[in-house]
Formats: C-alpha cells, sequence, structure tokens
C-alpha cells in the first residue's frame, strides 16, 4: 500500500491564503550578527552510528529522572521520554545533532527519517543559528533568531501550534479545541478502548492487549471524524495529513519491544503516560527509515482514505484542489509553504553561517522526499 500515501500527496494540494508568499524585502546584512550578541554553531551532520542492531534501552548511563521544573518538555512523548533519560539534553533544549544521536541509539531511527523530523523542527519552531530547539515551548534559552527573521520574539519550541503542532493528534487535543501540548487521558483511554476491540492477543499480557494495524486505522478515523465534527479551524493540508498518519506509523514501528516486534498496553501507556521506557524493553533490531513509515503510514490510510483539506467555519470540511506543483504536495506543503520567506532571503543575499545552516538544514528536509530544494514562502510570525 506504499501508493496510497504517495498519492494523497501528489494528488492534493495544500491551501494557499494570499499572505503566504510575501515580497522578499528582508535587509540581506541581517546574516551580520555581532560575535559579543550571538555565537552562533555550525551545523554539521554527525557520523553515522556504527550499532544498529538490537539493544535493551535504556542502558545503565541513561536511567529515568522526572523532569524539573525548567526543563522543557511538549507534544512529543518520544522525544520527552529521550530527554527524561539524557539520550537527549534533560533541559529539553537541543541541538540538530543531538536531536539526530539520541533518536538513532533510542529508538534505531535512521538518519534520513531522524534528520527530516530534527532539521524541519528546527527550521520551523527553533534557531538555526544557535543550533538550539525547544522540545516543548518557547524558552529563554533559545534567543530570537537573528534580524527577527521570523518576527519578533524567541522561537516558539516544537508545542507552539502550526508548522511543526498541528490537528488530529492521537493523545492530545486540536489548539482549537483544548490543550494542544499536554498528553490527554481521555484520548488515550479511547486509544485504550480501540485496542480491546481490535487488538491482538497475547500470552503474557492477555486478550486484546496488543496494538496491531486494525487498532491505528479505526482509531485514526475515529480521532478525524471526531475533530472534524468539532473544530471549526481544522487544518489537515497534504503536510499535516502525512504527519499524522506517520504518528501512527512511528508508534508501530518505534514503541513496539525489538525481540518480538509486539506494542502491548503496557509499553504503550509507559511511554505516553509516563514518559520512561517499559522495564525489558529493546529498541528495533534494524534502523527504521523515512521508506518505512511512509509505507507503515499508507498501510494505515487505506482503510479510510482522507483527503486533505480543511474545515469551514460550518465545520464543512473542504478538500484541497488537486496538487500539480513541483515534487509532491506533502514537501510543498511543509518546507515552502510554512517555512518563511526570509528564509530564501537569507540564503539568496549571505553567505554567513546563518545562511550555511538553513541551507543544510533544507538540504536535509528535501533530502528526505527525494526532492531538490524549493525556496521556503510561507509566512513570517504564524
Amino acid at each position: 500500500m506504499y501508493t496510497v500515501i504517495q498519492n494523497v500527496f501528489l494528488c492534493a494540494s495544500s491551501f494557499i491564503s494570499s499572505s503566504v508568499i510575501c515580497p522578499l524585502n528582508v535587509d540581506p546584512t541581517f546574516d551580520i550578527i555581532p560575535s559579543s550578541l550571538f555565537a552562533g554553531h555550525k551545523i554539521v551532520l554527525p557520523p553515522l552510528p556504527v550499532d544498529t542492531g538490537l539493544k535493551k534501552i535504556p542502558d545503565a548511563a541513561h536511567p529515568f529522572k522526572a523532569p524539573g521544573p525548567t526543563d522543557q518538555r511538549g507534544p512529543c512523548p518520544a522525544l520527552n521520554t529521550l530527554a527524561n533519560h539524557g539520550y537527549i539534553p534533560r533541559t529539553g533544549i537541543a541541538s540538530f545533532e543531538q536531536i539526530l544521536n539520541g533518536t538513532g541509539e533510542g529508538f534505531n531511527m535512521a538518519r534520513d527519517l531522524a534528520g527530516f523530523l530534527a532539521g524541519f523542527a528546527m527550521l520551523a519552531r527553533g534557531n538555526a543559528f544557535e543550533d538550539l530547539l525547544s522540545i516543548g515551548g518557547e524558552d529563554h534559552r533559545v534567543p530570537p533568531l537573528p534580524g527577527q527573521i521570523d518576527g519578533p520574539g524567541r522561537p516558539g519550541g516544537i508545542a507552539k501550534h502550526g508548522r511543526f503542532e498541528g490537528d488530529v493528534s492521537m493523545t492530545r487535543q486540536d489548539a482549537a479545541l483544548g490543550d494542544d501540548r499536554h498528553f490527554q487521558d481521555s484520548l488515550f483511554d479511547q486509544f485504550l478502548a480501540y485496542i480491546g476491540h481490535f487488538g491482538d492477543n497475547s500470552p503474557v499480557t492477555g486478550n486484546y492487549s496488543l496494538v496491531n494495524l486494525k487498532v491505528m486505522q479505526e482509531f485514526k478515523w475515529e480521532r478525524f471524524l471526531d475533530d472534524q465534527s468539532r473544530d471549526p479551524k481544522l487544518s489537515f493540508h497534504a503536510g499535516r495529513i502525512g504527519s499524522s498518519y506517520n504518528e501512527a506509523a512511528f508508534i508501530l514501528k518505534f514503541f513496539a519491544n525489538g525481540t518480538d516486534e509486539t506494542l502491548s498496553i503496557p509499553s504503550l501507556g509507559s511511554i505516553f503516560r509516563n514518559q520512561t521506557f517499559a522495564p525489558n524493553w529493546w529498541r528495533r533490531a534494524s534502523p527504521g527509515d523515512v521508506a518505512l513509515i511512509l509505507a507503515t503510514a499508507s498501510d494505515v490510510l487505506s482503510a479510510h482514505l482522507v483527503q486533505p483539506g480543511q474545515n469551514a467555519p460550518n465545520l464543512t470540511y473542504i478538500t484541497d484542489p488537486p496538487y500539480v506543483g513541483p515534487c509532491n504536495a506533502a514537501y510543498f506543503d511543509l518546507a515552502v509553504l510554512n517555512l518563511p520567506y526570509t528564509y530564501t532571503t537569507l540564503i539568496n543575499h549571505s553567505t554567513g553561517l546563518f545562511a550555511e545552516n538553513v541551507k543544510t538544514l533544507l538540504g536535509v528536509v528535501a533530502g528526505a522526499f527525494n526532492c531538490t530544494v524549493i525556496p521556503p514562502a510561507g509566512p513570517v510570525g504564524t
């Protein structure tokens, strides 16, 4: 079913508002930053890991420690868990390289997938000049971008709605309906009910206690129907529909115990509710890459095909017209329509560290889609 989600990406476009394409009138000298104000940090792809096999996680060097009052946590249970075990900084303020290394060690995530997730998050909600990203919300340890390239104030972190965080999450509310950052017990209870109805049996954890493809197909469909019926601001364009179904694929392929590739309710609850690895949990036996996640997301989506679109204020779902642009609709939506157009001004008019970092990250993001880089053209400060 790999072609299902590809067809969604290729045959659906994102809503383009009149404010998306803006005149490129930013001062090209904003990449020249006094060293007394910001040092900057060159982003470099770290070496590929050598140890990529089955491994018990966490090891003795990464015990669980509950986050402190100033530690950032956000809407991603995987990143929260990695931070609680020190696979990425426990502060929740991480660099691009730290996220690549942490997701590789903790979950055996392949470089192309980790690079896309970390690279897009850094461009969308971090500081690519300082190479700093909050896995939660805005934080004083992540300074404003040079030259107010994405508007005044500090980056919002991945918890800020839009760009990275979006609607139809499995355990967070839509932003227009409630709390889109913190774990919601009521939604997780719904998830458990679907496992109890469609799940597989286990001699260890009992009947209907294992998450399978059918559980994901039906629960994701229910989450879409529920949000579509209640959220007048629902936004589910090509990039977000891809991310939402990739979330389901990620859970199936990265949260499962690598010893038998099963995902039990106790293991699921450990990561979602407690943000820690379950006892005797082993990461997957081989790196999980973009192709694996796309194929699995296609399988989830195939049971109830959802077209990209958005709600009108009267809760009518308006599907997007067919996409006819370059590469595919998901990449164009995420990297072109969402990232600020000022990045394009920067890379076209500057050769400084900030511009080089942005070019590096744009290349990593495009590479995950097998696309050539298309310059960002999205609004500033959203």
